[in-house]
């Protein structure tokens, strides 16, 4: 038999080989993290310092530029005589608390798309222990996933953060107003963020969009130009399906109307009334 651990050997030999052998072990495991990053960085592009937190999702840097993270939007602060958002100080409050411990820096994956209209940075952040800001946020369930494209990276990875969060109803997960509401029962005057459940009764196409009716007033706006964005046929079998939507709801002349730029925002589902 090959020598081994427990082959029989001169007195006093297998004791100091055993405990090398332990030590080198616990020196691994010494070096490794207590748990794998979520959704880790898949290079870096800019390290950069934080010296304002409006929200959180969005921070000022020291040399006055913007950024606006990537993936997630959280409920917003008061503006323009309006009251905060629920849960919108405690998001804040969060990603300044995660900074605050990294000494305010901040090491930045540009999105495809660099910018946004209002001149802020896109990008995913990192603290300087590689977490990902955006999974901690949604992790704690004090953000929702938000997928603009072209920014589409960490997707799937954010989504499965969501969802757990979502069933074990953390943070904004809590809160009646982030519970799906039944497409057929939206009031008139409904606006904002919101999630809906529906049946799509119709689906009709125009040379620049598609539309796609849910049940009661809502209807669907998917722009030509995102069409690249959902898998062939996918749009042409929702008709009958029951989906949830999320989004912003505005309205206008023809009733609700939500806009829809990637499948991520619009998912077949099983069963159709709200929960």
């Amino acid at each position: 038999m090959r020598p081994g651990l427990f082959s029989k050997g001169a007195p006093g030999q297998a004791a100091p080989f055993l405990f090398s052998v332990l030590y080198v072990c616990l020196l691994c495991a010494a070096s490794q993290p207590a748990f794998a990053v979520e959704c880790p960085a898949e290079r870096i592009d800019e390290r950069v310092q934080v010296v304002y937190v409006y929200d959180g999702d969005t921070v000022k840097l020291k040399d006055g530029r913007r950024v606006r993270l990537i993936g997630i939007n959280t409920p917003e602060m008061a503006r323009d005589g309006d009251n905060n958002e629920p849960l919108a100080s405690a998001a804040r409050d969060t990603l300044q608390e995660m900074l605050d411990r990294e000494n305010r820096i901040l090491h930045l994956q540009y999105g495809e798309q660099h910018m946004d209209h209002y001149g802020r940075l896109l990008a995913h952040g990192f603290l300087e222990n590689g977490d990902n800001v955006a999974a901690g946020m949604l992790r704690k369930g004090l953000a929702t996933t938000l997928v603009v494209p072209p920014n589409t990276w960490a997707t799937d990875c954010y989504q499965r953060l969501e969802d757990d969060a979502r069933i074990d109803r953390r943070g904004l997960w809590s809160l009646g107003r982030y519970q799906a509401l039944a497409s057929s029962d939206l009031p008139a005057d409904t606006s904002g963020f919101r999630i809906v459940r529906g049946r799509v009764t119709d689906l009709r196409e125009s040379s620049r969009s598609i539309w796609i009716d849910l049940q009661g007033s809502l209807t669907l706006h998917i722009s030509r130009r995102d069409l690249a964005n959902f898998a062939p046929r996918y749009l042409e079998q929702l008709v009958g399906r029951f989906v949830e939507v999320r989004g912003w709801i505005k309205r206008d002349k023809n009733g609700l109307r939500l806009n829809i730029r990637h499948p991520a925002d619009l998912v077949i589902i099983t069963s159709g009334p709200a929960h």
